[in-house]
């Protein structure tokens, strides 16, 4: 589908952007302050999309009976997704109501973390979204965390068919091929690109070239758009990558990641030290 809105002011208005950017323009939230004011309301809901991630987290913390913390920066009030955990009334999207009931009522898959269950579900409503960068982005984004899963999976001897979230092809090729390569370099040339960097040992590289590779997606995405929203939402998503890594710079922010890093390593009994 094709956006018909052009938003001239507000693009032509947006500051540059790199992909080396450390000491950034202005923050995720005074942009998404910014265009809110600019979107027809239709827009900004498919904007919302991309923080609805915001939304997901403060639900499974209130699920757990831990604070979701007050600067969530959700798409819903908190106040509402706290009501929606102790009373579900429909307001929010259908998938998160769903997953609230299937957690209160115990109906979760067994031996799938609710984390990935949610990933799921979240995934599937935005490839069920009218909008075609939505979905591109959507599907390219699931296919890359759930490759670089199953390469972690293989690697050190865990089932990747309970950690990969999703049925599309490509979960469904990570499921079930014994190939190297899934079968899928053919179809889709990032796979050998990702398979190199998650050979890296140096986990901030690899992050790092992750994150490069989605925005090489993202601009190729955008070639030949100038004045839609689906610039508006790339501005955006490249403005999260910047942001991300610029408060790596800070060092609450590298122990943030240096503590994510640390997670996840255990979760796979790695034997290499961190570099």
């Amino acid at each position: 589908m094709v956006f018909s809105n052009q938003y001239y002011c507000l693009i032509a208005g947006l500051p540059g952007l790199t992909r080396d950017d450390r000491k950034l323009p202005l923050a995720v939230e005074e942009f998404r302050e910014m265009a809110a004011g600019s979107l027809s309301e239709r827009d900004r809901r498919v904007m919302d999309l991309f923080f609805l991630t915001r939304d997901n987290a403060a639900v499974l913390r209130l699920l757990r009976k831990e604070t979701p913390g007050a600067d969530a920066g959700t798409v819903y009030p908190l106040a509402v997704l706290e009501g929606e955990v102790t009373e579900p009334t429909g307001a929010l999207p259908a998938y998160l109501e769903r997953f609230i009931a299937d957690f209160r009522e115990e109906r979760l898959p067994e031996g799938v973390l609710p984390e990935n269950v949610l990933s799921g579900m979240y995934y599937d409503y935005l490839l069920g979204q009218r909008e075609g960068f939505v979905r591109r982005y959507a599907e390219f984004s699931l296919n890359v965390k759930n490759l670089v899963t199953a390469l972690n999976c293989r690697k050190h001897g865990r089932e990747i068919a309970r950690e990969v979230v999703g049925d599309n092809a490509f979960a469904r090729a990570l499921r079930s091929s014994t190939a190297k390569d899934f079968g899928l370099s053919m179809d889709y040339p990032y796979v050998e690109r990702v398979a190199s960097l998650v050979e890296n040992p140096n986990l901030v590289e690899r992050e790092r070239g992750l994150d490069l590779l989605a925005w090489d997606f993202i601009e190729e995405s955008l070639t030949f758009e100038y004045f839609s929203l689906e610039r508006v939402l790339g501005f955006l998503l490249e403005l999260m990558i910047a942001e991300r890594w610029s408060r790596m710079n800070s060092e609450s922010g590298r122990r943030v990641f240096t503590e994510m890093v640390e997670r996840f390593r255990r979760s796979f009994e790695f034997a290499e030290e961190f570099k």
